[in-house]
């Protein structure tokens, strides 16, 4: 798969800031890859362990759905400048199941912090997907669907690839997922 870049628009917000975060999405052997870059300095970054609300750090997020042909449920992977993340299993914002540790542990993230950005890496494995999608085989050509975040921090902000069209900030809302095509 081709790297593709996403950009993000904010919605709801009641101030002018608007971090220009990308999100490249790849492909290697093992999974999907995630690389992102956050021109923020000095982002807020108090959440030290996994499954902790990194939502109210600085933090980038994807929700995914891997097989919406065989699956009506999406993961929600967020995480904050230190490489803390929550990441779930869910149906929407109030069905869902926390991943175990070492499913964490085998996303491999890596995280850096420079003076003007910070940039976020992680590999989602194939195996990952198989053990909470039974039946998920991945294909080339195949369409999958999801929306890029990024919010929390001082300033409150709510970015994202495609609009939720919603009165109040509601990431968890798989209704209003653009679709990929993997190719």
């Amino acid at each position: 798969m081709t790297k593709k870049e996403f950009t993000l628009i904010y919605q709801w917000n009641d101030n002018d800031y608007r971090p220009d975060v990308r999100f490249y999405l790849g492909m290697n052997e093992t999974g999907f890859t995630m690389h992102i870059t956050i021109p923020e300095a000095d982002p807020m970054r108090e959440k030290t362990k996994h499954f902790s609300s990194v939502c109210v750090d600085s933090c980038v997020e994807w929700f995914v759905n891997f097989a919406p042909e065989i699956c009506d449920r999406y993961f929600n992977f967020e995480v904050n400048a230190l490489g803390t993340m929550n990441v779930s299993f869910r149906k929407d914002r109030y069905d869902s199941k926390f991943l175990e540790l070492e499913d964490v542990e085998s996303l491999n993230i890596q995280t850096e912090i420079f003076d003007d950005h910070w940039t976020v890496d992680y590999t989602v494995p194939f195996t990952l997907i198989e053990k909470y999608i039974p039946g998920y085989e991945f294909k080339e050509g195949m369409t999958i669907k999801a929306n890029f975040y990024k919010c929390g921090g001082e300033i409150r902000h709510h970015g994202m690839w495609q609009p939720v069209k919603v009165e109040k900030p509601d990431f968890h809302r798989p209704e209003y997922f653009g679709e990929i095509v993997v190719e």
